[in-house]
């Protein structure tokens, strides 16, 4: 099973341009992470800490190119420092942010350049103060950096840790779920080279095999997760083992095992495709707040290039359940690239099933937020989505608002976070097409 490295030893390391795509939404989270934080200027003190546990030489180039390119701890820092600048800017009394930073690289050409990296981005001073530059494997030293997280001035600084690993199995699952029992604030960004699985196993069950020793998910967990699958039972047996339909298992395996066995109440299991060997990386993002996963989501609709979802458009992202008996390429050749179709696709899809979904969970009413907290693991769509859906339902009487307080809301109002929305006294019943037309 081939596991690739970067090669830090003469100079920069050749990365693959989807490298860019995760950089940029680490980059841009980071700033928008800070920003929430200090809730516009309102906190006068805030204590930060971010873990890159595969930090590399912080330096790279694209492959094709000369143009030397910051690497994941550059940006991380550099994101930080900007969104501080921009909260402290128009304020008389600055924002204090007590900043730290965990650079974990266990190549040691990689931590040699790293380490000359820093210094010269961000001067000796600064990196003496706020960062820890570790020479050895995040397996090795996790749980010394958590302990110092934790033994730091209360209240315990917000954690962010960016585990852009090699290949798929130095970060097995019950690593995050004992990060985020310790820190339950932590939010964790965490890579796979998932296609790597299914491109070398000749059957589901080798794949499941492979899962098995490469994550440290113990044999009864990942076969509870297939026991029954009579789609998994059947593909094997009729011996197809094209590679769509194995790596949408794969797929749907690994977000099984992390969304139940991880400890995180909210994730984000999206993929990065490579241009050039056209292989899918998971991209996950686990938090226990619906507001940091909204506010990643919304960053893969804003960065579309290289983002991939394969399952399904509405509130069942998913679930599976066609009949493997009549599989056909177009089952399974899922096009979801975050593009303007697809958000089309998504609005509709909720429109079509959130009538129902209300009418059998929430008939006493849900607040927009409630909503969204109990559906962002299972759908595409970002907060806003959710909300225009629910506002198109309002609009033609299929739903009806109002406020927290019983205040009247028109149809056509925006949606508050804390608006009622439940099921209209009558049910229009209006059908896709229609609403389509009239949005």
């Amino acid at each position: 099973m081939p596991k690739k490295e970067y090669d830090w030893s003469n100079g920069p390391a050749v990365l693959e341009p989807h490298s860019l795509a995760k950089h940029t939404i680490l980059q841009k989270y980071v700033e928008q992470y800070v920003q929430i934080l200090m809730r516009g200027g309102k906190v006068p003190q805030l204590g930060l800490v971010v873990v890159d546990g595969f930090a590399g030489g912080g330096e790279y180039v694209l492959k094709g190119e000369s143009i030397i390119r910051p690497g994941s701890p550059i940006i991380l820092i550099e994101g930080v420092r900007k969104a501080i600048d921009a909260i402290n800017k128009p304020r008389k009394k600055p924002i204090v942010v007590d900043e730290r930073y965990f650079f974990i690289e266990r190549n040691a050409a990689a931590f040699k350049y790293l380490d000359d990296t820093l210094v010269k981005r961000f001067g000796d001073a600064f990196c003496q103060e706020k960062v820890h530059r570790i020479h050895g494997s995040f397996e090795e030293h996790v749980w010394r950096v958590v302990d110092q997280i934790l033994s730091m001035p209360k209240p315990t600084p917000r954690p962010i840790f960016v585990l852009d690993q090699y290949g798929y199995s130095d970060v097995p699952v019950d690593m995050i779920r004992g990060i985020l029992k310790r820190l339950p604030k932590a939010e964790v960004f965490l890579t796979l080279a998932v296609e790597h699985i299914s491109a070398y196993a000749s059957s589901l069950r080798e794949a499941l095999a492979t899962l098995r020793s490469s994550l440290h998910v113990d044999v009864d967990t990942l076969t509870a997760l297939v026991e029954g699958r009579k789609e998994i039972a059947e593909l094997d047996e009729m011996q197809v083992h094209d590679r769509n339909q194995t790596m949408l298992y794969v797929q749907w395996l690994l977000h099984e095992a992390f969304a139940k066995h991880a400890g995180a109440t909210c994730y984000t299991p999206f993929f990065i495709t490579s241009t050039t060997s056209r292989r899918s990386y998971w991209f996950l993002h686990l938090a226990n707040s619906a507001r940091a996963n909204d506010v990643v989501k919304e960053l893969h609709w804003d960065i579309a290039n290289h983002f991939r979802h394969h399952g399904r458009p509405g509130t069942k992202m998913l679930v599976l359940g066609f009949d493997p008996s009549k599989l056909s390429r177009d089952q399974l050749a899922f096009d979801f690239a975050f593009d303007d179709s697809a958000r089309a696709q998504t609005v509709d899809a909720l429109i079509d099933e959130l009538p129902a979904l209300l009418q059998e969970k929430y008939k006493d009413g849900v607040s927009l937020r409630s909503l969204y907290e109990n559906l962002c693991n299972t759908t595409p769509g970002s907060k806003n989505m959710l909300g225009e859906s629910l506002n198109t339902l309002c609009g033609v009487g299929e739903l009806r608002k109002e406020g927290v307080k019983g205040e009247v809301r028109e149809p056509t109002t925006k949606l508050h976070d804390t608006d009622i929305v439940r099921p209209a006294v009558q049910s229009r019943l209006f059908s896709i097409p229609e609403l389509r037309k009239k949005r």
